[in-house]
């Protein structure tokens, strides 16, 4: 909560001139559904056009995504991975291969990274832009969001995603980081390459993002910074079923053993073993003695409290402070999912974009 108030807020200044030059980098698979509207809002920046150049490296996509960009290929630089690495890499994540060819790739000094699933608004490129131009950050992380929707499962994603985003911000400005979005995030094409990319991570399917973040981080820790700017939001569409929310979730947490920073690991463990704590207090040993329900009950309130301070500040943020009347409800189910989430990132598998991915 802390790092979240003393992050500055930024402003979008659509009279400063565009000076830098930077590669924006999307790495697509199987995205038909939205791939026109990310590209489109990507070639529609408010940005000088000269000054950018959009790379989509396709990753043996199976739908149509890849004919979709074809139609773009006279204003955008498209990659096809099939072209690239070996027939048998079809079945493995490629992400962080497709990053690494557009890097080595670009011309300029920026890279800028989005997703397929993305939207982007038109002064996106710029408002990062202005962020790097006054802080000098190496690597900086972008905000999130999904689309409003008023189904009560669309509101626990969004609030689930808004506490990420605020853990993102906050812990980048206590400078000890432990989370980014490669959804929305800009590097040093130059600090890419003297961290050696994702050497030594590139066998972890997910961690496009953080891995690269905590890699710039252990080698300088005033190096990572957090866009906190309205006009800086990637906006996608939240999980449509149950089974790919929890996809989603496992693969983004099975990352979390593999972090170069052992605090962070030490932090995730002990808040794990705090919410596994809140799960069989409130729900296994009530069973057996009912005394330990207000144990459950004192440690849920600590929590609630903090969380409403938190989410406070992050949904005005948001432009979403209704959401703050949900905190009961969202928070019992919070505690269960994490709690499960914690099992399955160790001992699960999950499938994403078509692929099964092993742990």
């Amino acid at each position: 909560m802390k790092g979240w108030l003393k992050t500055p807020h930024q402003n979008t200044k659509k009279d400063v001139p565009d000076t830098i030059g930077v590669s924006v980098v999307v790495a697509v698979r199987n995205e038909s559904k939205s791939m026109r509207k990310c590209v489109e809002s990507i070639l529609n920046q408010k940005y000088a056009q000269d000054l950018v150049e959009v790379f989509v490296v396709d990753d043996f996509s199976t739908d149509d995504t890849l004919n979709i960009l074809k139609e773009y290929e006279n204003r955008i630089q498209l990659i096809e991975l099939k072209n690239i690495l070996p027939a048998d890499r079809a079945h493995h994540a490629n992400k962080k291969q497709a990053i690494s060819y557009a890097v080595e790739q670009a011309k300029f000094p920026l890279i800028l990274c989005g997703d397929g699933d993305c939207i982007y608004g038109e002064l996106w490129i710029k408002s990062m832009m202005q962020y790097y131009g006054k802080y000098a950050k190496r690597f900086i992380s972008g905000p999130v969001d999904y689309f409003e929707s008023n189904t009560w499962w669309s509101k626990f994603l969004t609030m689930d995603l808004v506490s990420m985003i605020g853990v993102t911000a906050g812990s980048i400005g206590q400078k000890r980081p432990v989370m980014a979005s490669g959804a929305n995030m800009l590097f040093e094409k130059a600090v890419f390459k003297e961290v050696n990319g994702y050497q030594g991570n590139d066998h972890v399917a997910s961690g496009d993002d953080v891995f690269l973040m905590q890699k710039i981080f252990l080698r300088d820790d005033k190096a990572i910074g957090f866009v906190k700017n309205r006009k800086a939001f990637a906006f996608t569409h939240p999980p449509e079923s149950f089974k790919e929310f929890l996809n989603q979730r496992i693969r983004w947490t099975s990352k979390s053993g593999q972090l170069a920073d052992k605090q962070v690991k030490g932090v995730l463990i002990l808040n794990y073993l705090f919410y596994l704590i809140c799960f069989i207090s409130l729900f296994v040993l009530p069973w057996f003695n009912w005394v330990y329900l207000f144990l459950g009950l004192i440690v849920l309130g600590l929590k609630i409290l903090i969380d409403v301070l938190f989410f406070k500040n992050i949904l005005a943020f948001y432009n979403k402070s209704h959401l703050l009347k949900l905190i009961f409800p969202i928070e019992l189910l919070h505690i269960v999912y994490v709690s499960l989430m914690g099992v399955l990132a160790i001992f699960g598998q999950y499938s994403w974009k078509g692929r099964q991915i092993k742990k």
